[in-house]
């Protein structure tokens, strides 16, 4: 649309232009979105990989008591990177409905469904129950050492 034309009327060319903006927004929401979660994840293995065994060598040097503390210390690790996890994957999966819709366009255009990627693949938000066990376990098994530890 140019200042000229009145509101509402655009060329061909620029539904397309627009098109194309609309799809690299949605996309870069998602995406952005997306990497963060997996730095997440990446972040949070390397902790529990360093808190574990830290744990294991305060347990075999009878250093209760900083055994219970680095079990605490993963704890807290485990819910702030969930909630921040959580908190990104939601931000991302905000961008289905917008990559739903330009997909659609495209696809109507080109007449081919192939290109339904979303629709397809039955949704790219995260799944609340899998997440839910994985924190959950995490958290257990952080509980565990420190009731182990501080029975010791």
């Amino acid at each position: 649309m140019t200042p000229s034309e009145p509101p509402g009327e655009r060329r061909p060319e620029d539904d397309t232009a627009l098109l194309t903006a609309a799809l690299d927004h949605s996309w870069t929401w998602y995406d952005e979105h997306m990497k963060r979660v997996f730095q997440l994840v990446n972040f949070y293995l390397v902790a529990t990989a360093l808190l574990v065994t830290a744990y294991a060598n305060s347990i075999n040097g009878k250093h209760y008591g900083f055994a219970v503390a680095l079990a605490i210390a993963g704890l807290a690790i485990t819910a702030i990177a969930s909630a921040s996890a959580l908190n990104q994957a939601t931000a991302g999966g905000k961008a289905q409905d917008a990559l739903r819709d330009m997909e659609d366009r495209i696809a109507g255009r080109l007449d081919t469904d192939s290109i339904r990627i979303v629709k397809h693949q039955g949704g790219i938000r995260h799944t609340p129950a899998a997440a839910g066990i994985m924190v959950g376990l995490a958290a257990a098994l952080f509980v565990s050492a420190l009731i182990y530890a501080a029975l010791q």
